[in-house]
């Protein structure tokens, strides 16, 4: 899969995700909701490491524009 995820949405959803999952470790209490929050915040983690989201390509939003394109009807193809 493309990069679909900007690199200010990266550094965004890497703090939100870092941020949730250090508060929901520390505060200690373990219910549903509290695993629901750290599972949210793990893969904001990874969305923000890779620069990849699944959601945004099942809803087909790209905020990743490459140095140089025209991001208005430009044809996103696979250069591998």
């Amino acid at each position: 899969m493309q990069r679909n995820i900007s690199g200010l949405e990266r550094v965004l959803r890497l703090c939100l995700g870092l941020g949730i999952c250090t508060a929901v470790l520390v505060l200690g209490h373990t219910n549903v909701a509290d695993g629901a929050l750290l599972l949210v915040g793990f893969f904001l983690v990874l969305n923000g490491l890779t620069a990849r989201c699944y959601l945004w390509r099942w809803l087909g939003i790209n905020s990743f524009r490459r140095a140089g394109g025209c991001p208005i009807g430009s044809d996103e193809r696979s250069e591998a």
